[in-house]
Order: structure tokens, then C-alpha cells, then sequence
């Protein structure tokens, strides 16, 4: 039981003896009353309900970092409330904690908003209905990256709880290349959110491998009673240990070297493009070169090339050649007569 519980423990076994006005209660009878409760939860030892310790237990139920608790000392010797009808279960919560409680509804709304979790805006309306009564409301000062017209995220309740009760998805999925919709039987593993975007990974009937689908790309999403197809050896955090992004293809993980000018490396340095990345050497410039240990997938492309002229691969070749095609060929098409527009 940690220090922290144990205060608890004693906090409450106090207030039992306070409530109870039928006794009178001194201070060795305090040390006894929480030295009894902490044996019974299993712990005793030296100090844990000293007089020193329950001077400090007082001291703090009546301040306003604690309960602000009514205790009195009559005739000199015995302790009580003076509200007989006080408790510190119906403590009113303090300044502070109306403060953070209220920060706390601000990140649950935007959190809802963006998972849609079922059931959970009633929950927040009502916590926000509560401590809008405490204390007048304020604009919420962090803010998540959301997208409320994002498709397919009333999906994710009915995705989380087959994930949950392992149950298999009958998913109509319609990706960009498709002309139509097709159904999947598909046994779900896991969601993953990436740059606002969520996906279901797991294995359809047909599939020999671990598979993602979008879920903005979902026409259809139902409980199925077929029989569910469980992978014990799939590790989401080795899985996506070494890459940027959802995309794992079957390339091994290789050494990615770029230089960064002067004006992007700061800015890289601070925001990683994978866990991986290292600074190999800083000119005098101010320019920089680093290293990341990847698979190549479209998602470390497209944050490569987010920078532009910023960043240059110097290897592996392989990704030079992919980077160097990229850039010749979006130069052909701002020359080309689709982006030659007139302002």
C-alpha cells in the first residue's frame, strides 16, 4: 500500500472516530483508532500512525489544500466537529479542484468529439452541467487536432467493443482504387489513430498477413457470429516500433540519412520524424544531417517531402531515386498547362 493510501486510510478512519459523538475522542485514541485500521489492511511500522503523524493528519483536514474539515478541541483534550453533521465525504471540493476538474471536462469534450465513444457525451454533458454550477465556465485552453466531418467515426463504438468481446466484423469497405464495395469477415486486433485518421487492424477470412483498413473508406461495419480468428503472437508496439505512420510492407528496416537546412533541422531536432532519429553531425551553417532506422513506407515519404527544399535524402539510394522522381515529376506538373493559371 503506498504512503499515499495510507493517508487516505487514515483520513477517513478519522473522520469515522470525529463522526461518532457518542465517545470522546483524544489524541491517543486517534493513534489507536488508525493504528487498528492500517494493521487490518496489513500494514504497521514505525511512524505510520505516530502522534506526530496524526497532529499532521489533523492539521491538514482543517486547511484548505485538504477538507477544510470543522475539527475543534474540546476542553483542551478531546477532538470532534463542530458541525455534527460534517463529513469529509461531503466535503464540497475546493478551489483547486474545481479548477483542474474543470480542465479536465474541457479535454474530455474535445476528446469525444473527436472519438464519438458511445455514451461518453452524456457522461462529459453531465460533468460539464456540474461544475459549470461551481464556478463560471472558461474557454478551454489546450485544443486536440480534430475533424468532426472525418467519415467513418461512428464506426468505433460498435469496432471497439468487437475488439473487446472478440467478436468478427462484417466490414463493406470501399477503398480508393475500387470501383465497388467489398465485404470482409474480418477479426479486429486493435485501433490506431494517425494524423487524424483512424484504422482497424486484423485479419480478414482471406488474408495470410495482418491488414489495415481505413475506417473514413467503411460503408458498413456489423457484428458477425463467425467464428474469430485470434493472433497471440501480434505485438502493436513491436509492430509499429519501426515505422512512421500505419503502412508495414516487407521491407527490412534500413538506415535513412538526410541533410536539413539551416532554417528546417531546429524544427526536426524537436519534432522527430520517428523515434529512431538521430542528429549525425550539425554544420556551421546550421544545417544538420540525421539518421532514422525505418522501412521505407508512403508515409516517411510524404513527411519528407512536407519540408521541400528543406530536406535532401542522401540515402539509402533507393529512397534518393524514389525522392528525386517525386520532386521531377511535381515540377512537370507546375509547368504543365493544369497549373498554369493566371492569379
Amino acid at each position: 500500500m503506498s504512503s499515499s493510501k495510507n493517508s487516505l486510510l487514515r483520513y477517513k478512519t478519522i473522520d469515522n472516530c470525529l463522526r461518532n459523538r457518542r465517545r470522546k475522542w483524544t489524541l491517543q485514541d486517534l493513534m489507536k483508532a488508525c493504528e487498528q485500521a492500517l494493521y487490518e489492511y496489513g500494514m504497521s511500522g514505525i511512524g505510520m500512525a505516530s502522534r506526530r503523524t496524526i497532529q499532521m493528519d489533523l492539521q491538514f483536514m482543517r486547511s484548505d489544500a485538504g477538507y477544510s474539515a470543522p475539527i475543534i478541541v474540546v476542553e483542551r483534550k478531546y477532538y470532534t466537529y463542530e458541525d455534527p453533521d460534517y463529513s469529509i465525504t461531503k466535503a464540497p471540493i475546493n478551489k483547486d479542484d474545481v479548477r483542474q476538474l474543470s480542465e479536465a471536462v474541457s479535454l474530455l469534450r474535445q476528446m469525444t468529439g473527436f472519438s464519438t465513444m458511445e455514451g461518453m457525451e452524456d457522461i462529459v454533458s453531465r460533468l460539464e452541467d456540474h461544475v459549470a454550477g461551481l464556478r463560471t465556465q472558461q474557454k478551454p485552453v489546450i485544443y486536440f487536432e480534430r475533424n468532426d466531418r472525418l467519415a467513418g467515426l461512428h464506426f468505433i463504438p460498435t469496432i471497439h467493443q468487437a475488439i473487446l468481446d472478440k467478436k468478427v466484423l462484417k466490414i463493406s469497405y470501399k477503398s480508393f482504387r475500387a470501383f465497388e464495395p467489398r465485404t470482409y469477415m474480418f477479426s479486429p486486433y486493435i485501433l490506431k489513430e494517425f494524423r487524424n485518421r483512424w484504422f482497424l487492424f486484423g485479419r480478414h477470412t482471406r488474408a495470410k498477413m495482418l491488414i489495415s483498413f481505413a475506417l473514413d473508406r467503411m460503408i458498413s461495419v456489423e457484428m458477425s457470429e463467425e467464428k474469430y480468428h485470434p493472433d497471440p503472437g501480434f505485438n502493436p508496439e513491436a509492430y509499429f516500433d519501426d515505422i512512421v505512420g500505419v503502412t508495414k510492407n516487407n521491407e527490412p528496416v534500413q538506415l535513412v540519412r538526410f541533410w536539413a537546412s539551416a532554417e528546417e533541422a531546429p524544427y526536426i531536432q524537436t519534432k522527430p520524424v520517428h523515434k529512431s532519429q538521430e542528429l549525425v553531425h550539425l554544420n556551421e551553417d546550421g544545417s544538420a544531417v540525421f539518421q532514422l532506422r525505418v522501412i521505407i513506407n508512403n508515409e516517411l515519404i510524404r513527411d519528407l517531402m512536407g519540408y521541400a527544399e528543406g530536406v535532401c535524402v542522401l540515402s539509402p539510394r533507393l529512397l534518393v531515386h524514389i525522392m528525386r522522381k517525386k520532386y521531377v515529376l511535381g515540377l512537370n506538373r507546375y509547368q504543365s498547362p493544369v497549373c498554369n493559371l493566371t492569379p
